[in-house]
C-alpha cells in the first residue's frame, strides 16, 4: 500500500514537472471556449456584478425590515445648581390653574409640595443614559417598488453574464479561426518553398548542362526569397494572434498554446445548408431579452414616482435606561411612537417627475421597437452575407485546384526544358494568389457563419 502511494506521488510530480517543462497548453476549439469561460478576466468582473446585484437586492429588502440602534451618553454638570421659587415675594408666578390639564396640574402640585413656597435649589448631578431604539416601516409604496427594481436589476446582471459569455465565445472562436488560417497559410507557403527548392536543384543541373539560361535560375531564387519573407511575416502574425488569444483565454504570458484543430476538417464539416433554413426569432436574442427587462425596469420607475403621492407610515420604540440618575428626571423608560408622512403640495414637482418618467418609458418602448426592426434587417443581411461567402469560397476552391494543376504542368514542362523560368515563376505567382484568395474566402465564410450563429444564439 505504501509502495502504491509512493508511486502515485512520483507519477504526479513527474507529470507536473513534464507539463512545467513543456509549458504548452493544447486546446481544441471547444476546450478553448470552455477555458475562456472559466478564466477570462472580464467575465470574472461580470460575474462579480451578479454578486453585487444580490447584495443590492438584500439592501433594498433590509430597508423595510426592523432597524435597531443603541446609544449611550454621559453628562457632567460640574455641580451646577438650579434655583426654583413658588409663592411669596414679588416673583410668585400668576398661574391660572383652571387652564392646566390633569398632568400639568399634578406636576405643578408635586413641585410645590417638594420645594415649598420659598426659593429651592436643585443641584444638577451627573447623568448617564443607555438607549435602544427600534424602528419599523409599516407602509411605503416606494419601498415595495424599490424591491422590485432591485430584483429586476439582479435579473439584468444574470442576463449580462450570458451576453458576455456569448461575446467571449465569439471572440475566442474568431481568433482561433484566424490562428488556424495563419497556420494553413504558413503550411502552403512552406510547401511552395519546398517545391521551388526541388525545382531549383533541377534547374541548376540544367544550367550546368547548358540547357537553360542563368536568368531562369535567378528568377527561381527571387521567388524563394519572396516566399521566405512572406513566411516570416506570417510567423510573426501567428505569434501576435496567439498573444491575443491568450489574453482572451486568461493565460499567462509564459505559457504557450497549441491549436489542435485541423483547418481542413473545420472547413469540410461546415453545414451551411442546415444553418440557412433556420428561422430567426428576435425574442430569443439575448440583447432583445435584456431590453425587455430594461423596459420593465423603466415601467417600474413610473410606478415609483406614482407612489411619491402616497403616505409613508413608520413606528418607533425607544427603551431608555438611566445608569446614573439626577434628582429631577422626567425621561420615560419606554416610548412608542407612530408617524405618518403625507405629501400635500409640491408646486407640481412630483407631477413633473411622474410625467418625465412616463415620457422616458414611451421613449424606451420606441427604442426597443427600433432595435427589433434592426435585428430583422441584420438577420436578412447576415443570411445574404453567408450565402455570398459560401459561393465565393466554392469559386476560390475551384480556382485553387485549377491554379495547382497549371503550376504542376508548367513545372513539368520546365523540368523538360519546354517552359521558361519566367513561365514557371508566373505559374507560381498565380498559385500563390489563388491560395491567398482561398484563405481569405475561407475566413470570410467562417466569420459570416460565426456572426449568423451568434444572431441565432447557436454559439
Amino acid at each position: 500500500m505504501r509502495a502504491l502511494k509512493f508511486l502515485l506521488i512520483f507519477l504526479f510530480i513527474s507529470g507536473y514537472a513534464i507539463s512545467q517543462e513543456r509549458n504548452v497548453l493544447r486546446l481544441n476549439l471547444q476546450q478553448a471556449q470552455q477555458y475562456a469561460l472559466e478564466h477570462n478576466k472580464s467575465l470574472k468582473n461580470v460575474r462579480t456584478d451578479v454578486a453585487i446585484s444580490k447584495q443590492k437586492f438584500r439592501q433594498a429588502i433590509a430597508q423595510g425590515l426592523p432597524q435597531i440602534s443603541g446609544s449611550m451618553d454621559y453628562t457632567n454638570f460640574f455641580n451646577y445648581e438650579i434655583e426654583f421659587s413658588f409663592g411669596g415675594g414679588n416673583n410668585t408666578p400668576n398661574i391660572d390653574f383652571t387652564k392646566l390639564d390633569e398632568g400639568d396640574f399634578q406636576i405643578l402640585s408635586f413641585l410645590q409640595q417638594t420645594m415649598g413656597s420659598g426659593p429651592t435649589t436643585i443641584k444638577m448631578k451627573n447623568s448617564s443614559t443607555a438607549k435602544v431604539q427600534a424602528t419599523q416601516l409599516i407602509f411605503s409604496g416606494q419601498y415595495i417598488t424599490g424591491i422590485q427594481l432591485a430584483k429586476i436589476g439582479q435579473m439584468l446582471a444574470d442576463m449580462n453574464v450570458v451576453k458576455s459569455e456569448i461575446d467571449v465565445r465569439e471572440s475566442v472562436i474568431s481568433m482561433y479561426y484566424l490562428g488556424l488560417l495563419t497556420n494553413k497559410s504558413i503550411e502552403l507557403i512552406e510547401a511552395n518553398i519546398q517545391n521551388l527548392r526541388q525545382t531549383q536543384v533541377k534547374t541548376e543541373a540544367l544550367f550546368k548542362a547548358g540547357m537553360i539560361e542563368d536568368t531562369d535560375l535567378e528568377q527561381l531564387q527571387m521567388s524563394i526569397l519572396v516566399l521566405e519573407t512572406t513566411k516570416n511575416n506570417l510567423l510573426r502574425n501567428s505569434e501576435l494572434n496567439k498573444n491575443i488569444l491568450k489574453f482572451q483565454l486568461g493565460i499567462d504570458e509564459d505559457i504557450d498554446i497549441e491549436l489542435t484543430e485541423d483547418f481542413d476538417n473545420i472547413i469540410n464539416n461546415i453545414d451551411i445548408s442546415t444553418l440557412l433554413v433556420e428561422q430567426f426569432d428576435a425574442s430569443q436574442n439575448i440583447t432583445m431579452q435584456m431590453l425587455e427587462k430594461q423596459e420593465e425596469l423603466t415601467r417600474k420607475m413610473v410606478d415609483l414616482e406614482r407612489w411619491s403621492f402616497a403616505p409613508t407610515i413608520a413606528a418607533v420604540y425607544n427603551r431608555n435606561i438611566k445608569i446614573v440618575k439626577t434628582d429631577f428626571d422626567m425621561t420615560p423608560v419606554n416610548l412608542v411612537a407612530f408617524s405618518m408622512s403625507v405629501p400635500i403640495f409640491s408646486s407640481g414637482l412630483r407631477q413633473s417627475k411622474l410625467e418625465q418618467r412616463k415620457l422616458e418609458y414611451y421613449q424606451f418602448q420606441n427604442n426597443k421597437d427600433i432595435f427589433k426592426d434592426q435585428l430583422q434587417m441584420q438577420e436578412k443581411q447576415l443570411r445574404y452575407n453567408l450565402k455570398s461567402a459560401l459561393e465565393q469560397f466554392e469559386n476560390q476552391k475551384k480556382n485553387l485546384e485549377l491554379a495547382q494543376r497549371v503550376y504542376d504542368k508548367t513545372e513539368f514542362k520546365f523540368s523538360q526544358g519546354v517552359a521558361t523560368g519566367f513561365q514557371l515563376t508566373q505559374a507560381n505567382s498565380s498559385l500563390l494568389q489563388a491560395q491567398s484568395s482561398y484563405i481569405s474566402a475561407a475566413m470570410e465564410l467562417l466569420q459570416a457563419k460565426l456572426k449568423f450563429d451568434k444572431l441565432l444564439n447557436k454559439i
